[in-house]
């Protein structure tokens, strides 16, 4: 069979590109290694459970156009997350406002340098002189919302993100009350016969491609049978860490420029677990009864999230970047003790047994290899989105030209573009 695009992965940019192309009338096969769409969004519906537990992607930052008119379009319930957040230290507990404050002005002079040559966000705290406390809480800031270690995330792409959210209030977050999987579901609703688009269980190993024309190479993960198909175009929309990995596709002709582009980016490490409990035992402090996170520099946790305005029994633990990485390859049961203990030592309290535990590797999962992609001091996320001779495109979060790379509305955009540019060039 012959098509005009071949699109590899359905994650969100992959079903955007494939949603477009298809409505302009072009033939589309969208292949997806996994046995089910979404790629980096994995919504679990347990029963026992009030509310949706999100493994991957949970919370939109701000107001991202791309995600909400498909919102509106498709009458989903948002909803905004809590804005009360707890820095808890030696045992005080003070407010997310103060803290906030300083790490913002923090990178706001950092946006302010007029140093010509990127650096990385640890040489700018040593040569900026800020204040000790302010560089703590900013390092934990960079480091849990970016999963990039400071001594290798790249002050200029922090800046470039820090203005990009600037733009969409991205500092309020938001959650969709039937889970993220409402968003892969929405864009696949919108691609005209996408049974006959979408195949999954499908694994793609190879892509030979001169100008104009390229074969894809792939194989049933079921029946382990090997097909091929032709294409004029292909959009590549694998996680940064499978394109990078010996293990991934294979090119022939390599595209050489985009492996360099890939090479220099990295997959950010996070470790993140949530636990259900019997009751909202948090809420026992009156302190904490309107918290939506508990935040502190003292654990490999540094990070906890309620499920407020939503009353839950419902708590998530995050530990990212160095502070992941320091963690190493541990199994569920010893990471849930670790973050089990560092909750007990942050609320100065024994914490009630859990009643469940949710958690995905994503280092482990072959089909992702990491979290989400950061960008090191005088790397680019440019030169990845550039297409290869009018034949090979690549998409993903890892490609966003919007300064929205790590999220899903950055996925979206970055799929949505390279299906237009396939539109005006052929």
């Amino acid at each position: 069979m012959s098509f005009d695009v071949v699109i590899i992965g359905a994650g969100v940019a992959g079903l955007a590109a494939a949603g477009v192309l298809a409505r302009a009338g072009k033939s589309v096969l969208c292949l997806e290694a996994r046995n089910r769409l979404g790629g980096r969004i994995l919504t679990l519906h347990d029963p026992l459970s009030p509310t949706a537990i999100e493994l991957g992607a949970e919370f939109i930052h701000g107001r991202p156009p791309v995600l909400w008119n498909l919102i509106r379009d498709h009458h989903l319930l948002a909803y905004e997350h809590g804005a009360e957040a707890w820095h808890l230290h030696n045992g005080h507990a003070e407010k997310e406002k103060q803290v906030g404050q300083v790490a913002d002005r923090v990178l706001s002079k950092m946006a302010k340098s007029h140093r010509k040559k990127d650096e990385t966000f640890r040489d700018y705290l040593r040569h900026s002189r800020q204040p000790s406390r302010a560089a703590a809480w900013t390092r934990l800031q960079i480091e849990g919302f970016n999963a990039a270690p400071p001594d290798r995330v790249g002050a200029a792409a922090l800046t470039r993100d820090a203005d990009a959210a600037e733009k969409i209030e991205a500092d309020r977050m938001y959650r969709l009350a039937e889970g993220y999987d409402a968003v892969p579901a929405a864009l696949l609703c919108a691609i005209p016969d996408h049974s006959s688009v979408l195949r999954l269980n499908t694994v793609v190993h190879s892509v030979q491609w001169r100008r104009g024309h390229a074969v894809v190479h792939y194989r049933s993960m079921l029946d382990h049978r090997e097909s091929s198909t032709d294409c004029k175009s292909v959009i590549v929309t694998v996680p940064l860490g499978v394109l990078k990995s010996s293990e991934g596709i294979a090119f022939h002709p390599e595209p050489r420029a985009i492996l360099r582009a890939a090479a220099a980016l990295e997959m950010g490490h996070v470790d993140r677990l949530t636990f259900r409990f019997r009751e909202p035992f948090w809420e026992e402090n009156e302190t904490f009864r309107k918290a939506a996170f508990l935040i502190s520099n003292d654990s490999p946790f540094m990070t906890w999230w309620t499920s407020y305005p939503v009353i839950a029994p419902i708590l998530t633990a995050w530990s990212a970047g160095s502070r992941a990485e320091a963690l190493g390859d541990r199994g569920t049961q010893a990471l849930a003790d670790q973050a089990l203990a560092s909750l007990a030592r942050m609320l100065r309290r024994r914490i009630p047994t859990p009643e469940a535990l949710y958690f995905h590797d994503w280092q482990a999962d072959s089909f992702a290899r990491g979290a989400y992609s950061y960008v090191p001091a005088g790397a680019t996320r440019t030169a990845l989105s550039r297409p290869v001779e009018g034949t090979l495109f690549f998409a993903g979060e890892a490609a966003s030209r919007t300064g929205r790379g790590g999220t899903v509305d950055g996925a979206i955009e970055s799929g949505t573009r390279a299906a237009e540019t396939i539109l005006r060039d052929h």
